[in-house]
């Protein structure tokens, strides 16, 4: 495996441990889901890797983009362009990838969450469709991913309002597939992947692509559609309102324009 330098990459046993390395709020951009989609895939080469536990340093799974430093989140002409590329990738990998969700897991971390086969939480996680408060809409193919996950009625109130779902929440909701305290966050994963492990592995990876079906080409279409409706929201008064009042933490106030 070659060294990143924003993620760590362990192989073991059967296991591989991608954890994430930018706490304490291990912010996104391409850079990081282009490294995050470069492992899956060497791992994918990787014959004694059954099961991929996708991690992060600190106190957050992911919170998002960084709106107060990264240009490219703010530039109208690339919106999202370059991380979509690369977000599309972690759906054509063949792996099982289990996310340890400790804390928030916003907007475009929801997305990365999203992407994996199951979520293991803690009653201190906290999810979020943030976008509809910012302004703009959802990306990193959550159009998809999350009503295939929760449903469309669960989806829309997400994405309506975009309220904050907490472990507990989540887990009723089908978001998480095991709610545990932050402590065991680690040995419940390593369990449900050994349990995977032990089953035939050329049969896992064939049922998991029949499961999913589709879905990386669904992903592939459905990031055009948002990237094309952020790039038309992006230019309006309301997403301007919408950031400011994001940076500042106050209760933004949209008006139509």
């Amino acid at each position: 495996m070659k060294n990143f330098d924003d993620i760590s990459v362990q192989v073991k046993g059967n296991l591989a441990y991608v954890e994430i390395q930018r706490p304490p709020n291990n912010f996104f951009d391409y850079l990081l889901i282009e490294q995050i989609a470069d492992a899956y895939e060497e791992l994918d080469e990787v014959s004694e890797c059954r099961v991929v536990i996708l991690s992060s340093q600190g106190k957050n799974f992911c919170a998002g983009a960084n709106f107060g430093q990264d240009e490219d989140m703010l530039d109208k002409s690339v919106p999202y362009s370059k991380l979509y590329a690369q977000a599309v990738r972690l759906f054509k990998t063949r792996k099982p990838v289990i996310a340890l969700i400790q804390g928030a897991a916003i907007g475009g971390g929801l997305g990365l969450a999203l992407s994996a086969d199951f979520r293991i939480a803690c009653p201190e996680a906290r999810f979020a469709a943030n976008f509809a408060k910012l302004g703009f809409h959802p990306g990193f193919g959550s159009s998809v991913t999350l009503p295939r996950v929760v449903g469309q009625q669960y989806a829309m109130d997400m994405l309506f309002t975009a309220r904050r779902v907490g472990g507990e929440e989540a887990f009723k909701m089908g978001l998480a597939d095991r709610l545990v305290s932050k402590d065991d966050l680690i040995a419940t994963s390593e369990k449900l992947a050994d349990e995977i492990a032990s089953s035939a592995p050329m049969a896992v990876e064939s049922i998991r692509a029949t499961l999913r079906g589709n879905l990386a080409e669904q992903v592939e279409e459905i990031v055009d559609w948002e990237l094309s409706e952020q790039v038309r929201l992006q230019k309006t008064e309301d997403f301007k309102a919408g950031i400011a009042a994001s940076l500042a933490r106050e209760v933004p106030r949209f008006n139509r324009k």
